[in-house]
């Protein structure tokens, strides 16, 4: 059976990490790819814009919630690499040093940069070196003009079900590296 068999292998974070949310990252990211294929086009150049890789840092004003009644205040600062998919599906990577976290995010605009408010729905997962845990978080997200995104995100521990929510805005210092 190989490597996949030992149990000894089932018991590290590592693989508890990939066998969690792996699963749900895929499955999502597979459901958000299949629902977009229309083309979006700059509307001053008339040019189809097939992606955008984007870096910089966030600054994330956020109050975090949990079912015990616990809120949390926190300003974080997220260094982050992305690519944005003919302007509907963004996915990046970062680090968040208060939280000693990496994380996965993904989004889907269902609801397109070219509306008054554009909206997207988000699924994300993160993996803290600190506590050794990883979080699964989703919810809507939607554009505020030029100067960032408000948010609502339901999420929870991967390892057992315990709700929580985050609610706050993500104001974005961001640089396009490269579009096509």
């Amino acid at each position: 059976m190989g490597f996949l068999a030992d149990t000894k292998y089932k018991q590290t974070p590592l693989f508890k990490l990939f066998s969690m949310n792996i699963k749900i990252i895929i499955i999502g990211l597979i459901a958000l790819l299949s629902t977009f294929s229309a083309k979006t086009q700059d509307k001053k150049t008339g040019t189809i814009e097939t992606y955008r890789i984007i870096t910089g840092v966030r600054v994330n004003p956020v109050l975090i919630y949990n079912l015990k009644g616990d809120v949390n205040e926190k300003v974080l600062l997220h260094g982050e690499l992305g690519a944005l998919f003919k302007k509907r599906f963004y996915t990046s990577v970062g680090y968040t040093a208060a939280m000693n976290a990496i994380y996965n995010f993904n989004e889907y605009w269902f609801i397109g940069f070219d509306k008054k408010v554009p909206v997207s729905w988000v699924l994300a997962a993160e993996y803290n070196f600190s506590s050794k845990k990883s979080y699964l978080q989703t919810g809507p997200n939607i554009k505020l003009s030029k100067i960032g995104n408000v948010f609502a995100f339901l999420f929870t521990p991967a390892d057992k079900f315990s709700l929580g929510l985050k609610v706050g805005v993500f104001i974005p210092l961001n640089i396009v590296i490269k579009k096509k």
